[in-house]
């Protein structure tokens, strides 16, 4: 379900986040948002969201004890399985011969 909010523009083009939103897209005072125009949509996201996400998982893989042996060869599994759904199959469900990009 779609949540809204009505937020006011000042006379010099700025508006105010809600705190709830702020709270969940984890933005601040120094922090940047992008807003992005899709058809006649606006969305608006986090500058640099993709680097958060790859701290967090480095912060989990850490933790988890996982040595960088085992998480290459996860990640290579990983890769060969979604280049497989993605390119595997030909027309005629012949393999296709191309390459295959590296991690």
């Amino acid at each position: 379900m779609a949540e809204a909010y009505v937020c006011k523009v000042t006379s010099v083009g700025q508006i105010t986040l809600p705190k709830e939103v702020r709270e969940e897209m984890e933005v601040g005072g120094e922090d940047f948002v992008i807003l992005e125009k899709v058809g006649e949509t606006y969305f608006l996201r986090k500058v640099g969201a993709e680097k958060n996400i790859l701290k967090r998982v480095r912060a989990k893989v850490k933790k988890s004890g996982i040595t960088r042996k085992k998480l290459d060869k996860v990640m290579e599994e990983v890769a060969r399985e979604v280049w497989g759904k993605t390119y595997g199959k030909g027309i005629r469900g012949r393999q296709h011969h191309r390459k295959r990009p590296t991690l």
